[in-house]
C-alpha cells in the first residue's frame, strides 16, 4: 500500500493564525511581542511566505488558545 505525503500549506496555516487573531483583537505587533518572534517574521508566516517550527507553531497556537 501506497502511503501518500501530506504537505503543509503554508499559506493556508498563515491565513487561519490571522484571522484567528483577529477575532481576538490582536494586532500582528502584539501578537510576535507575546511568542517573542520579530513582527516581519510573524507577518511573513501569516501570509505564507515561511513556514515555522514546531516551537513557534506551538507558541502561536497557546497564545490563540
Amino acid at each position: 500500500m501506497t502511503q501518500r505525503k501530506r504537505l503543509y500549506n503554508k499559506t493556508a496555516a498563515g491565513q487561519r493564525i490571522r484571522s484567528c487573531r483577529e477575532r481576538l483583537g490582536l494586532s500582528r505587533q502584539k501578537m510576535a511581542e507575546q511568542i517573542g518572534k520579530a513582527e516581519k517574521y510573524y507577518a511573513d508566516i501569516e501570509r505564507g511566505y515561511c513556514g515555522m517550527s514546531l516551537e513557534t507553531m506551538i507558541e502561536i497556537s497557546e497564545c490563540l488558545g
